[in-house]
């Protein structure tokens, strides 16, 4: 019996760069596959326009949703919609990602150990392919706040190997994984969710394996001196702090307490001598928030005017008005309430069977475009009927 794959697309405002996305993905060789393309409150026009290319929703099926949910919250509301459609693995994909011929069959044929949970491929960089960024990861909890280019694999290998996890970019993942650990971290939005993910996934037992064969194209990888904007200088900040609370024991903290204040003091001194004040307010915010035990929607997101949308520079950099449902944030938080509310979170998601995504108003148009938006809701289980139509 073949493998059904559903693919999901994470998009905000990506214009030319998702359709090269798509594009990509409809062009693999793998047929048993259907793509829903989730976005994230994107522009009328953006919205628009994949409707004109894709409202008959024969390949790309469009889930709008009406608040910029983070890549957590978005990629939650597209694997749900993804599982109601019977897939059996189900891909997640940000919209800076392109797929090289054979990679999802490639990547498909890796998930056939029933050990494994997670497949990551081989990520190089979209300017320069000779330059690879991740052939898998090395995460370990004491080791949370070093530099993941110091840590990561250097030498990929033919066939495919473990890895303690791989970048969110692009991750292949089991339908038995979804079910048994659940979706991603709401309350940490953005950033680090990948990382969260694979730890959650190990400790129930599923293993991680990087396909190296499978090659994926990956635009605007940016660690702490990479060039931050100044969402993801706060998101980055604060989640590091989130992923010690969930994860660390006391005597982790002996290293990942010096750790995070020479990671913070380092890219602080660098910002401003690039006297970028913006960053290092944005740095003192989000490490703020993580020792308060804030989470979901970044402050800076709920004040309006605070960031121009012009220094929006990925799927989850989007002004919204509301924190996603999942990802109660804004009140102080003792260690013990902090890691109930965690497990209460992740219960409430613990199992996919029964999730919807939100459901989401057209944007406007014809019959046509509002049934390919009404179509974010869950299918009927008919195992046929949204067979990936064979060209």
């Amino acid at each position: 019996m073949s493998t059904t794959v559903g693919i999901v697309v994470l998009n905000w405002n990506g214009g030319a760069q998702t359709i090269a996305c798509l594009e990509s993905l409809r062009a693999q060789d793998y047929r048993e596959r259907f793509i829903v393309l989730v976005d994230n409150q994107s522009r009328p026009e953006e919205r628009a326009e994949l409707l004109r290319r894709y409202s008959d929703g024969a390949e790309v099926q469009c889930c709008w949703l009406d608040e910029n949910r983070g890549y957590a919250g978005g990629c939650n509301a597209g694997v749900a919609l993804a599982l109601s459609r019977h897939a059996d693995l189900v891909a997640v994909v940000t919209q800076d990602v392109t797929f090289a011929d054979g990679a999802l069959a490639t990547l498909v044929a890796a998930a056939d150990d029933p050990r494994v949970g997670i497949v990551g491929p081989k990520v190089v960089d979209m300017t320069d392919p000779q330059r690879v960024l991740s052939v898998g990861e090395r995460i370990h909890v004491p080791l949370l706040c070093v530099p993941r280019t110091w840590l990561r694999y250097r030498r990929a290998r033919q066939a495919p190997y473990q890895v303690g996890g791989v970048l969110g970019c692009a991750m292949l993942l089991t339908r038995r994984c979804l079910e048994t650990v659940g979706g991603f971290d709401e309350a940490l939005f953005a950033y680090y969710e990948e990382v969260d993910y694979c730890l959650r996934a190990r400790r129930h037992g599923f293993l991680i394996d990087c396909a190296p064969q499978a090659v994926v194209r990956h635009d605007g990888m940016r660690g702490f001196a990479g060039g931050f904007s100044t969402l993801s200088a706060e998101l980055k900040a604060r989640n590091l702090i989130r992923l010690m609370r969930y994860w660390a024991r006391p005597a982790d903290y002996l290293l990942l307490a010096p750790t995070y204040a020479l990671l913070l003091a380092g890219s602080m001194l660098l910002y401003a001598a690039r006297r970028r004040f913006d960053v290092l307010a944005a740095l003192l915010r989000g490490t703020m928030q993580g020792l308060q035990g804030r989470g979901g929607l970044p402050e800076s997101l709920r004040t309006p005017g605070r960031l121009p949308a012009a220094s929006f520079s990925n799927p989850v950099e989007a002004k919204a008005s509301l924190p996603s449902p999942a990802s109660p944030a804004g009140e102080d938080e003792g260690e013990g309430a902090f890691l109930s509310d965690r497990r209460a979170r992740l219960r409430s998601n613990a199992s996919f069977r029964d999730s919807e995504p939100s459901p989401a108003p057209s944007p406007a148009g014809n019959a046509g475009e509002e049934q390919n938006a009404r179509s974010c809701q869950p299918a009927e289980p008919s195992r046929n009927r949204h067979r990936p139509s064979r060209e």
